[in-house]
């Protein structure tokens, strides 16, 4: 008499293709996460570009974007009136998990005039650039002293 059911080795060799299955998901997945971590934090600061250059404009008064790069943080102030308009946080216990924030002009800052033009004198050339990295993944953002910006995968 034959009973229906698995055997002991056929139940470990299907859990064994189970986690292999799913190590190589995890592996997929942490890829994709520090891509999209990357890149989005790369499209907030282009925003942020563009925050800063229209609230130049409309107070009538400098905007500067400083970066503390050790802290993986930057932030969007008015001068004259030391009003903060926005500050982004990055790291583990942040919105966004980065592993590096980079800008890549003297001063680490970027001031825009009250007619919403950057002062790019500082940079290493006619753009100014931002790296934004997770993990082995890292995405540059160049912009221009009017605050148009170009976001590129390295």
């Amino acid at each position: 008499m034959r009973r229906a059911g698995f055997t002991l080795l056929e139940l470990v060799i299907v859990l064994s293709i189970t986690a292999i299955g799913l190590t190589f998901a995890g592996v997929a997945f942490a890829a994709y996460f520090q891509r999209v971590s990357a890149e989005r934090a790369a499209q907030v600061f282009a925003q942020d570009l563009t925050l800063a250059r229209d609230w130049a404009m409309r107070s009538r008064e400098p905007v500067v974007i400083r970066f503390f790069e050790g802290g993986l943080w930057y932030q969007v102030e008015a001068q004259t009136s030391v009003t903060e308009v926005t500050r982004r946080r990055f790291g583990v216990n942040a919105d966004i998990d980065l592993t590096g924030v980079t800008l890549d002009m003297t001063g680490d800052s970027v001031v825009f005039d009250q007619r919403g033009v950057a002062d790019l004198s500082g940079a290493g050339g006619p753009l100014g650039v931002a790296t934004f990295s997770s993990g082995a993944v890292s995405y540059t953002v160049s912009f221009n002293s009017m605050g148009a910006s170009k976001i590129d995968r390295i």
